[in-house]
């Protein structure tokens, strides 16, 4: 078999730039340590980054809404450059309370933005097409600027023993007396993510578009779809009925996105409410052996973790599941026991 020789219309995915530039950060912080009584630590810092010429993946040559390509000489041409760019700013507060009197416990919270235009420039997470919406060079980068995949706004978490003490008594000592609680508690707000257009509204074959607003003042989960058997163009998939603009909160898109189409990253999956236990105590057998008992709980308290991404396509997702967290894995409680003889 004979190798067909290259042509300009052939598409080109794997091409690096020429001037691919290695990307660097800048870091800069400041913040205070206090002595407090009782043993405790405060520490408030502001901590602030950019990073510039981060990797990213741009189409050279985009296909336009009649279908050709801005070169249409030329092939599909996706590239690596060096266009990416990202700020992350934090004010982060430390309290440290040191092992007293069998207790100790450590909290940090820390309050953050961070922004970039395109969260991964090297490769396809999880089936995410790492382009901007548009082209880079019409904008695309501009135009999709909002807060990182990985931004999380607040963050809370609580470290704590307590080694309860000895009773006197013989018997309450030896049952209720050396036990120790432990435990991690957490609270976070949920990750970003991007409503998704459902269709390719600018006919450049990339799946990652964005709907517009309708009516900000109805229901986050309303959407119409364009339909042109209603009279008014548009209906709602999840009751069927024909529908305008005004009465839903997402409309899918048409054409190039414009001032009503929403931005990237501009809606939160649910946060994080968690607490992670351990109940210990060693109890001795004789001279020379003792038992030991562990338990351990992780989502003690059983609360739902709606941290996953509903479904969010405007077009395509099927009805009554659009931004519906019920259809979304909770997590659940675990737990386990665990006994030690040790001799």
């Amino acid at each position: 078999m004979v190798a067909s020789a290259p042509r300009l219309l052939d598409a080109q995915n794997g091409v690096i730039e020429k001037n691919l530039r290695s990307p660097y950060t800048e870091r800069w912080s400041f913040g205070f340590e206090r002595q407090l009584p009782d043993n405790i630590l405060l520490d408030v810092s502001y901590v602030g980054s950019e990073s510039h010429k981060l990797t990213t993946r741009a189409d050279l040559n985009p296909r336009l809404l009649n279908g050709q390509r801005l070169h249409p000489d030329f092939g599909l041409r996706y590239v690596r450059t060096s266009q990416g760019n990202s700020a992350y700013h934090a004010l982060q507060w430390r309290v440290d309370r040191r092992f007293a009197r069998g207790f100790q416990l450590a909290a940090s919270y820390t309050w953050s933005r961070n922004i970039d235009s395109n969260s991964e420039g090297v490769g396809q997470v999880s089936g995410h097409e790492n382009l901007t919406s548009m082209s880079v060079v019409q904008g695309g980068l501009k135009l999709d600027r909002g807060l990182s995949d990985y931004d999380r706004a607040q963050r809370l978490a609580i470290v704590y023993i307590w080694a309860i003490p000895a009773l006197r008594t013989a018997v309450l000592k030896y049952t209720l007396g050396g036990w120790s609680i432990a435990g991690i508690t957490s609270f976070q707000t949920g990750a970003p993510f991007t409503l998704q257009n459902g269709s390719d509204r600018n006919n450049d074959a990339i799946p990652s578009d964005r709907p517009d607003i309708g009516n900000s003042n109805v229901p986050l989960s309303t959407r119409a779809v364009v339909f042109p058997r209603c009279a008014t163009g548009y209906q709602n998939p999840d009751t069927g009925a024909c529908v305008t603009p005004g009465d839903v909160r997402w409309v899918e898109g048409k054409g190039l996105p414009n001032a009503s189409t929403v931005g990237r990253n501009t809606l939160l999956a649910g946060g994080t409410n968690n607490f992670e236990l351990s109940l210990s105590k060693s109890f001795p057998v004789g001279e020379r052996r003792r038992l030991e008992f562990r338990w351990e709980a992780l989502n003690a308290f059983n609360h739902p973790q709606f941290i996953q991404v509903p479904e969010r396509s405007v077009a395509g997702s099927p009805p009554s599941r659009f931004l519906n967290r019920d259809f979304t894995d909770s997590g659940i409680r675990s737990m386990w026991v665990q006994l030690k003889l040790i001799f």
